[in-house]
């Protein structure tokens, strides 16, 4: 689309007249408002983007949120059907705009807040929609297109976005407004802007590009949104309740008055911790203070004691709002993440009355196409709890985790992707992050850490996730045009590990931070190899041994047989160094540096997968790991390759038995995987959500190919039974795993139309499979 409309700015006048000061605009409000009478039974459809963060609203009801996450090659923008929102006569079109400041975001302090996912380009507020109002005979009877239409604006100066020490440095901002200082009720449908200053109008069009002839990009390369639109479900809170934990009548009665003078504090409980737009509604109580403290747990960041023990400490991201008296609706401009919400309403001089509250649930429409459940009552609860986990970190973009960073990292997408695959065929958000890392490479040779991001921080070793997940997805997927566009990255990554190595033959100590694993022995070096402080480590030799046999794979697939053979080359050179240099005889480990005596499983699993170890000599080797007590172990988010160790070497039996730290969530009061085993900051954090992948690629065994077929190899464990289905090319392939009465197994499946496949029994013997039903029995 994008034929007419104009780019709309703040005017100079606005700016002067609320006293912001040139570099005092990050992190606040504009309010774009159009108001159109419109006949019965109109249509339509809009375009709209705006620099930095936008929320739409008509006539008083949330619609939207965007634009998607982009950066400053890619400036999105959405399409969506707003016809359900219209209604004859007046209608009142709002849109809410954030202007995130990367100068603000490198120097985020207290009073001044950006939401680091989000880039923005160094102009202001600046707002674009286009869209014609059509009749039932598709006669374009009004047009809210900016430049055309009559939009107003008005530039929110009593308050900006806030951070705290729960938000400091990351991405989740606070919210403290004054309801008599600002225009509180902008986005009602009978607010009168009338006296707001018109829009400044901006020159050229969205789509105008007068230099595109000699080269000469424009300041916002507008692109289609590549997602679909988030989902928003209105919602209620299962419970209310206050620290006695006696409920609350709120939710069933619908409002509670606090008396003059009093202080009352309210608990929420959402049953399980979600993504949501809170909504809370109050009438009177000038004066009075409201506090909204969103929360994950109670206890506290590092608490491990049960999830909903009311007893524990409430702490967490807080909005804070000073009522004006008049009846008014508060919704937070940002995403929320909670499980629970504690309100405290604080009245002055006369009553408030609180109504019951409500939210919109959001997150990627992702269509879950895989189940697992069995009469052992663990599976299919610990299932629902990695499924919601996954879903809760992904919204525009994959994220570590919601609540605080919300951020997509590298090693957390590379398993987050893994974990898709897993439960469904929609693989557009993971397209979207190899275009976010595409576009985050840097001069030196690797990729952000973290993209899209208002500021840079690269990770070295996340450059190696990336080739994972690169590579990963090429094996699944056939997308010639983006393998085309990112094949390049892999071998300028390469490269800057190839140049890292010494006299040695190992690949040393790389610039940025070298991030392994969140554990206690490295909290010195910040989850990097403790080795590294004093040559090598083996860990990231191994990782890139692994990555060059990835990229060798790849670059066959791609016809450069060239790269593929030097790869390999190099591959062998590397494992080469780490057996003679990092093989501990006396210990039968691999130890973490040539001269440092420090052992991992994380570098025992990197061996195995590299093939330094093969067949017994593998087993033997995790066996030793898992025995020894001062083996350093893997945290939640390095259990991946540990696992995929484990099955390599063929040792089911202690994969069963290394699933019971995220067995053991369900006696917490888990409803998603916490970042790490113990002590968690975060209690969402998808790297965490490795069950899905176990659970469905191990125990049910089904792995689907790039051709269409299916490979069934399931290893079932200690289970006494396994049902559910999973999702493959043509369709969901379906499996009931039980024992007859003499004890040996018997495996139903049915394979959608157009598939077939090989069936493998946990001895070897293989069978084909044909589309269909079908029952295969244990001899």
């Amino acid at each position: 689309m994008w034929k007419r409309a104009k780019w709309l700015g703040i005017p100079q006048g606005e700016i002067k007249e609320k006293e912001i000061y040139h570099g005092d605009l990050g992190g606040r409000f504009a309010y774009f408002r159009c108001d159109k009478e419109l006949p019965e039974g109109c249509s339509l459809t809009l375009d709209i983007t705006a620099n930095s963060r936008y929320r739409l609203w008509i006539n008083g009801e949330a619609v939207l949120s965007g634009p998607c996450k982009g950066d400053r090659n890619r400036q999105y923008y959405e399409t969506v059907d707003v016809t359900p929102r219209l209604r004859e006569g007046y209608n009142a079109f709002c849109v809410q705009v954030l202007y995130n400041d990367p100068d603000t975001v490198e120097w985020e302090i207290g009073e001044r807040a950006a939401i680091y996912g989000v880039v923005g380009r160094q102009c202001g507020h600046r707002l674009a929609i286009e869209g014609d109002v059509l009749d039932s005979a598709g006669n374009t009877v009004e047009t809210i297109n900016t430049g055309l239409a009559d939009w107003r604006v008005w530039l929110d100066h009593s308050y900006s976005l806030k951070s705290d020490e729960h938000t400091q440095f990351l991405g989740a901002v606070i919210e403290q407004l004054d309801a008599a200082r600002t225009p509180i009720h902008w986005k009602n449908a009978d607010f009168d802007c009338s006296s707001w200053h018109p829009a400044q109008i901006l020159e050229p069009g969205v789509a105008e590009d007068p230099f595109c002839f000699v080269g000469v990009t424009p300041m916002f390369r507008i692109v289609k949104r590549e997602i679909p639109l988030l989902y928003e479900k209105k919602q209620g809170f299962a419970r209310c309740f206050d620290r006695a934990g006696e409920t609350l009548a709120l939710l069933s009665e619908g409002s509670m008055e606090i008396p003059v003078e009093e202080q009352k504090e309210i608990l929420l409980d959402a049953g399980a911790i979600l993504n949501a737009y809170p909504r809370f509604r109050f009438v009177g109580g000038k004066g009075a203070k409201v506090q909204i403290t969103y929360f994950e747990k109670f206890g506290g960041p590092g608490s491990d004691a049960v999830r909903s023990d009311v007893r524990g400490e409430v702490t967490g991201i807080t909005d804070t709002i000073t009522l004006d008296g008049s009846e008014l609706c508060f919704e937070p401009f940002w995403v929320r993440t909670f499980r629970f919400i504690r309100l405290t309403v604080e009245a002055a001089d006369s009553p408030v009355t609180v109504f019951a509250p409500q939210f919109n649930k959001t997150g990627y429409p992702l269509t879950v196409e895989s189940f697992v459940d069995s009469s052992a009552p663990w599976v299919g609860k610990l299932w629902d709890i990695c499924v919601r986990t996954l879903e809760n970190c992904m919204l525009e973009t994959y994220m570590d985790c919601p609540y605080y960073e919300q951020l997509q990292y590298g090693m957390d997408t590379r398993l987050e992707a893994q974990y898709t695959y897993a439960v469904s065929r929609d693989t557009a958000l993971v397209r979207k992050a190899l275009l976010d890392f595409h576009y985050g490479m840097q001069p030196e040779g690797l990729n952000a850490g973290k993209a899209p991001s208002a500021y840079l921080q690269i990770l070295s070793t996340f450059s190696l996730h990336y080739i994972f997940l690169l590579c990963e997805y090429a094996a699944l997927h056939d997308d010639a045009a983006l393998l085309r566009l990112c094949r390049g990255d892999i071998d300028r990554i390469l490269d800057v590990f190839d140049s890292r190595i010494g006299e040695n033959g190992l690949v040393g100590k790389l610039d940025f931070w070298n991030f392994v694993d969140w554990n206690d022995a490295w909290n010195d070096t910040a989850g990097a190899p403790a080795a590294l402080q004093s040559g090598p480590s083996a860990i990231i030799n191994l990782m890139y041994a692994y990555a060059l046999g990835c990229a060798a794979d790849f670059m066959d697939d791609q016809r450069r047989a060239g790269l593929a053979s030097e790869y390999r080359e190099r591959r062998t050179h590397i494992l080469s160094a780490v057996e003679t240099l990092c093989w501990d005889e006396t210990a039968g480990l691999y130890r973490e540096g040539p001269a440092f005596q420090q052992f991992s499983r994380h570098a025992q699993a990197w061996a195995v997968l590299n093939g330094l170890k093969q067949g017994a000599d593998a087993a033997q080797l995790l066996k030793t790991a898992l025995r020894r007590e001062d083996i350093l172990r893997c945290s939640f988010s390095a259990s991946y390759e540990w696992f995929r160790a484990l099955e390599k070497a063929g040792l089911y039996d202690e994969m069963r038995r290394e699933l019971q730290p995220w067995i053991a969530l369900l006696d917490l009061d888990c409803t998603t995987c916490p970042e790490t085993p113990q002590g968690a900051r975060s209690e969402c954090h998808a790297w965490s959500a490795l069950p899905l992948y176990e659970l469905m690629r191990t125990a049910a065994g089904v792995h689907p190919e790039k051709d269409g077929s299916v490979t069934v190899a399931p290893h079932t464990m200690d289970l006494p039974d396994l049902r559910g289905q999973a999702a493959a090319k043509n369709g969901p392939v379906s499996f009931d795993y039980r024992k007859n009465d003499a004890g040996k197994w018997e495996y139903a499946l049915t394979l959608p139309v157009g598939t077939s496949g090989l069936f493998r029994f946990p001895d070897g013997r293989e069978i084909s499979l044909h589309e269909g039903g079908q029952l295969l029995k244990e001899e």
